[in-house]
């Protein structure tokens, strides 16, 4: 895919990439993540000028470290859950996945390792 001419293609990219993919309702949970994955695709867009299709680790990691250190705990779990699923439906998941924990994994902020238990819901 074409590197996106500027930051509106790139949102519209994000956007498209998660719409029909999302679980969860159609009221609430969906145009959440929808209205964050536009927030993120535009936000590094307008630091280095790529796409979700060209989007490397470092361009989440990125996202995840400097644009939300000024947001609650709570708020940065959901920009990672976000997140997550851009890279579930951009099929990098298993390659990307130890990259992108922090203190945003958990609502309140808290380090330590992830608990297993029920399986996340994830884009079909």
């Amino acid at each position: 895919m074409a590197n996106p001419a500027n930051q509106q293609q790139a949102s519209r990219t994000a956007h498209d990439l998660l719409v029909r993919r999302l679980p969860g309702s159609r009221k609430g949970t969906v145009p959440a993540h929808l209205q964050r994955a536009v927030h993120i695709a535009e936000t590094i867009w307008r630091r280095w000028q790529v796409g979700p299709y060209q989007w490397q680790v470092k361009h989440l990691r990125w996202y995840l470290v400097e644009e939300t250190a000024h947001l609650t705990p709570g708020t940065r779990y959901r920009h990672w859950l976000t997140a997550r699923l851009l890279v579930f439906a951009l099929q990098t998941e298993e390659q990307w996945r130890p990259y992108l924990y922090g203190p945003w994994v958990r609502p309140t902020g808290e380090a330590g390792k992830l608990k297993t238990g029920r399986p996340t819901k994830r884009p079909t």
